[in-house]
């Protein structure tokens, strides 16, 4: 007769006191209250910019300045751009003073709250520093002007103030418009110009690799083929026989892997498609270091492409003579630490 099974708990040491289960139960709940409150933060605080936006299209709106001035919230917070001719002369730091009491006035309504705010000068391609050395200087010193400004005119607090030039490596582009198709288009040229100089270094990877394979075959046949009279044919025949082998597998190979779809990602890690070739940690690391290079190459060409395309029409160029302000986002911890 079979016996009967009886359920039975194994301990290991001594059993913990009963106020441990209590205690669990309460750090648990207390993770699961400050995950909440730092979602329930994010939400508000992404409700507010948007509550921001909106007071300041309804000003826009009223003053009929949409053409000079555009909003978006992205991932630095809420970004108000100030463009257009009315904004600058060319080569000139001092923004016009209808632009500037339109700015002011937008500024305004960021006051009252806690974010940091960043103005970002700009310049376009074909402005004359004038009294300034550079480009980079003359956008600089736009930004700081406006910083001047806003102390000035409507006491922003400077401490919530920073400022930055970026020349003319910024420029504005239209999402919507054929500036941004036509770089769409040159920039996947650009990025097929770039894989292609990374296929060509992994076939001078392979092509050394097929040679150090094959003449370790030809040592093998050298001794197989020691006495006979024909040795020299014979390992001639074989070790070509050999090395064509090894070509045709590899070149199937090489053609796949260039099909893949994650040389048409520009953020995709291209050296890690290679390891078909069962390279060698060495070798990857190569590899990798150069397809860095390459894409260096290819962000500097695309960039060059961005500032002249941008740049050709003098609509366009009005539009980059501008100013960004940015009203960064704030979490709660920034905030209680800038109160303390």
């Amino acid at each position: 007769m079979a016996k009967k099974r009886t359920s039975e708990t194994l301990q290991v040491g001594p059993a913990a006191p009963g106020w441990m289960v209590t205690y669990g139960d309460l750090m648990t709940q207390l993770l699961i209250f400050f995950v909440m409150m730092f979602a329930l933060a994010s939400a508000m605080n992404e409700l507010q910019l948007i509550k921001l936006r909106t007071k300041m299209q309804q000003y826009i709106d009223r003053e009929n300045i949409g053409n000079d001035v555009s909003m978006k919230v992205d991932e630095r917070g809420l970004v108000v751009s100030f463009h257009g001719s009315k904004m600058y002369d060319k080569g000139s730091a001092e923004i016009k003073p209808e632009a500037l009491k339109q700015l002011s006035n937008l500024a305004a309504f960021v006051r009252p709250h806690p974010n940091e705010v960043r103005i970002e000068a700009h310049t376009d391609k074909t402005e004359a520093p004038g009294a300034y050395s550079s480009l980079w200087n003359l956008s600089s010193a736009r930004a700081s002007y406006i910083a001047k400004q806003l102390i000035e005119n409507i006491y922003f607090p400077p401490y919530r103030l920073s400022s930055a030039g970026y020349a003319d490596q910024k420029p504005y582009v239209k999402q919507a418009g054929d500036t941004y198709k036509t770089l769409e288009e040159r920039s996947a040229d650009l990025l097929k110009t770039a894989s292609s100089g990374f296929f060509y270094e992994i076939s001078r990877m392979v092509a050394r690799n097929i040679d150090s394979e094959a003449l370790d075959k030809r040592k093998y046949y050298d001794k197989k083929y020691k006495n006979n009279p024909k040795r020299d044919v014979l390992v001639r025949f074989a070790s070509g026989n050999y090395k064509g082998a090894l070509e045709k597998k590899y070149n199937a190979i090489f053609q796949k892997m260039k099909e893949q779809a994650v040389f048409k990602d520009r953020s995709a890690k291209w050296w890690e498609a290679a390891s078909a070739f069962k390279f060698e940690e060495y070798e990857l690391e190569i590899l990798a270091a150069k397809e860095d290079y390459i894409k260096a190459l290819f962000y500097d060409r695309l960039q060059k492409e961005i500032v002249t395309l941008s740049n050709l029409s003098p609509s366009q160029q009005d539009r980059n003579r501008r100013v960004d302000i940015i009203v960064a986002r704030i979490s709660p911890t920034a905030a209680k630490e800038r109160l303390l």
